[in-house]
This record gives structure tokens, sequence and C-alpha cells, in this order.
């Protein structure tokens, strides 16, 4: 058999081999090697187009398994759940004070991590500053109805997630989804907390 046929074959085995990974790091990584294949085809058989084809494949697969990689190991480093990791990659925007983030029972898929700056939950007067993410069990519960309103106290610096960006980035590397897990679940304990010593109080009064 040629080289170039065991080159063509190799190429397509590894795009084959790419529906079998479990994770996205592995896709990446069977996504470079079936480019770098594709890409040497196409030099053996001159065909410019393939070659370049293979070679922006390659180098695309390569920046996310990068950023994916990083990802992990900056949840991996963490000895306390680091929201800051999860929001590694999306981003920033700014909003004077006074304003209106999202309110309560209305639809959200987007979080937010604060990186500058003051939010206050207005209807339970509790303030959330640098390093704190807000917005996050809307992006899990069904309904996807934001539980309370958020303001801005002070201008603020925000990492702004969608529910498509959280997807897509659980798809890359597992442990982010681990991570949420935790972030929503503290959140829904804090909840859960708040609400029985509400409860206990009216039961005293």
């Amino acid at each position: 058999m040629e080289p170039v046929q065991l080159l063509a074959i190799a190429a397509a085995a590894a795009t084959l081999a790419s529906a079998a990974m479990r994770t996205m790091p592995a896709l990446r990584l069977i996504g470079m090697g079936a480019a770098a294949l594709a890409a040497a085809f196409g030099l053996a058989i001159g065909s410019n187009w393939l070659l370049i084809a293979g070679v922006l494949g390659f180098a695309a697969h390569a920046w996310r398994y990068v950023e994916a990689r990083a990802t992990v190991r900056r949840l991996a480093d963490a000895d306390e759940p680091r929201p800051t990791a999860l929001f590694a990659f999306v981003g920033r925007e700014q909003h004077p004070a006074d304003t209106i983030l999202f309110r309560k029972d209305e639809g959200g898929e987007e979080m937010y991590l604060i990186v500058e700056g003051w939010v206050e939950l207005a209807e339970i007067g509790k303030r959330l500053g640098p390093g704190q993410v807000l917005g996050e069990v809307a992006m899990v519960v069904p309904s996807h109805r934001r539980s309370l309103t958020a303001r801005t106290v002070t201008p603020v610096t925000l990492a702004r997630m969608t529910k498509r960006d959280m997807e897509l980035t659980a798809l890359q590397n597992p442990a982010f989804g681990f991570e949420m897990l935790r972030l929503v679940s503290r959140r829904l304990s804090e909840d859960i907390d708040r609400l029985t010593g509400e409860l206990n109080r009216r039961g005293n009064d």
C-alpha cells in the first residue's frame, strides 16, 4: 500500500475515533491528530487547500485543548471552590451604580462573576463583592426564573457567562460540571438556611 494511501486511511480512522471520545480534551487531541494527518496528506498529493485546512484545523483544536487544560488545572489546584476558574474565558462588561441586572421572577440564562464593585440582592439586603457569583441558580432550575432582584450598589465590572457558554465549557472538561454543582448546592443551602431562619422568627413572633 502506498504511503499516501496510508495517510488517507489514518486521517479517516482518527476522524472516526473522535466519535468515541467521552470528554472534550480527548476529542481535541484526536482532532489535532486527524488535522495533522490531513495536512500531511494534502502535502503529499500537492493540495494546498487540504494542507491549509489541516493546519488551521490543528491550530483550532490545539487552542481549545490548551483552554480546557488551563481550566482543569485551575480547578484542580483550588483547595476550596474558586468561581473565578469557571469564568476564565468569558468576556467582561461594566455597569454604573444603581443598575438592575435582573429582577425577581423574570427569566434568565446568564450568571455573573463580580470582578470589581458591589451588587445587592434587593429582597434580602445581602451584598456581594469581588469574587462572588450571582444568577447561577436560574441557569440550572427548569423554569430559569430569578429568585431575587440584583442591583448594582457601585460601578461594577462583571464576567458574564451564558447558558450556552456553561454547556460548552462543561463538555470541554467535566471538572467544570462538578464545580458548578458545588457552587449551586452551596447557594441553595444558603437559601434554605435563610428561609428556615425566617420561618423560625415568624414562629417565635
